[in-house]
């Protein structure tokens, strides 16, 4: 099966948008427009539009969460056995322990990708790591101990930009 292309297209105005919003989703459309030299009204429609269009999913704020005491982030790779039960078990795991911040299915080695953020890596052990070892077969982890580049979506929106036809 194959995906359908949309092809959605943005304008150089609609790019500046974004990266604003991107430093800081915060910014008054008032300011946005004095910024990016633009009109208020016209800004307001333009980030209406990008909602509705879906590229823009919401509006949030990043947070460093060793300063509220989790100091313990890792990548966890597991592969799940056919049993359905054990399956569900396992989403229902992932939804509820709320040292799981995000999961994705993935092609390759890992049928399923973890982020996990907790106190330290006994938490991290007690709480993840033995919980699921009965709901999988096998876990591979990763402990983040330093970060080397940062989340920054702005040079792949740059990107974008430079490789998508405008208007």
């Amino acid at each position: 099966m194959q995906r359908k292309v949309v092809e959605i297209m943005l304008d150089k105005l609609d790019f500046r948008i974004l990266e604003a919003l991107m430093d800081d989703s915060r910014i008054k459309f008032k300011h946005l427009a004095k910024e990016i030299h633009s009109d208020e009204r016209k800004i307001s429609r333009r980030v209406d539009r990008l909602i509705k269009m879906g590229i823009i999913k919401k509006f949030t704020v990043e947070i460093d969460w060793s300063k509220l005491g989790l100091n313990t982030e890792a990548y966890v790779g597991t592969r799940t056995a056919v049993d359905a039960d054990v399956r569900k078990k396992l989403f229902n795991f992932f939804e509820t322990e709320p040292r799981i911040i995000r999961v994705d299915s993935t092609v390759g080695a890992q049928e399923y990708l973890f982020h996990t953020i907790s106190t330290d890596l006994h938490d991290f052990r007690d709480k993840v790591g033995t919980p699921l070892e009965p709901l999988t077969a096998g876990l591979s982890t990763s402990i983040i101990s330093k970060n080397i580049k940062p989340t920054n979506y702005t040079p792949l929106l740059r990107f974008v930009k430079s490789h998508m036809k405008s208007k």
